[in-house]
């Protein structure tokens, strides 16, 4: 319950690693404000974990939505302590796609999303926090295409790039009124789809050093322990959960492998 009394924002909350940052932020005592647009996602999680938790639909591409969440969020709970900032523009159709057929739309709304969506949810949000004067936690989900490239992401990639830059200047800006900012950037993580090339999936232990996909819950605990007082002296860093991918030159299935079963 190390959240006791806090209230926390997560965007994005609705699905995947936003509803397991719901999950686990709610667990650990905390107020909790869903802002997606699906709304019966929303809303059902909501339901189901309880009074501490509220949907509200929210378009973080549009300060007006972003600022009716925050009035909201007060209204429900009194203040904003942590904002989770994960609503991301990614698996779409025109997304995916090689930088000589990326459109101009999909770039808009890549960066409107990932980008404008970050900067709106977190001056709001630092402004409040700025007047609550007991200064508060920003998170920033970043991804690993923000140091390394994903074949085909050219906007996604340049977005992330762009959410770590940010965190960092952020940080520096807000420090001085003890609002810590921080990234989390997460690796393969198993949600509604797993690891593939094309339509072919490819076995977690060809990939990644630890051989398993991330689940949501794991992205969930480092959100978790950045949003706590345990991490009361972090700011402007990244913290990566990915079972080893940033660590390694080239993958499992690529380099030799290693018979563990003598030391078992």
């Amino acid at each position: 319950m190390q959240l006791s009394g806090k209230t926390a924002i997560i965007t994005g909350g609705a699905n995947g690693i936003g509803a397991g940052c719901v999950r686990r932020l709610a667990s650990e005592g905390a107020n909790v404000v869903i802002a997606d647009i699906d709304d019966g996602a929303g809303t059902a999680l909501a339901a189901e974990l309880g009074e501490s938790v509220i949907y509200v639909r929210t378009d973080v591409a549009q300060r007006r939505s972003v600022e009716a969440l925050f009035a909201q969020a007060v209204d429900a709970f009194g203040a904003v302590d942590v904002l989770v900032n994960n609503a991301a523009f990614v698996h779409k159709p025109g997304v995916i796609a090689n930088f000589l057929d990326y459109s101009d739309e999909s770039w808009r709304r890549t960066l409107d999303v990932n980008l404008t969506g970050m900067f709106y949810c977190s001056q709001v949000a630092a402004r409040l926090m700025a007047k609550q004067g007991r200064g508060g936690v920003i998170i920033n989900m970043s991804s690993g295409g923000a140091s390394r490239a994903h074949r085909h992401m050219f906007g996604y990639d340049t977005s992330k790039g762009g959410i770590e830059a940010a965190t960092r200047a952020m940080a520096l800006d807000l420090a001085g009124l003890n609002i810590r900012v921080n990234a989390v950037v997460p690796g393969s993580t198993r949600v509604d789809q797993g690891t593939a090339v094309g339509d072919a999936p490819i076995p977690p232990a060809d990939v990644i050093p630890l051989p398993r996909q991330g689940r949501p819950s794991d992205i969930a605990a480092a959100v978790a322990f950045l949003a706590s007082d345990d991490a009361a002296y972090i700011t402007g860093t990244r913290i990566v959960v990915d079972g080893g991918m940033d660590a390694q030159l080239r993958s499992p299935a690529v380099d030799y492998g290693y018979d563990f079963s003598d030391h078992l």
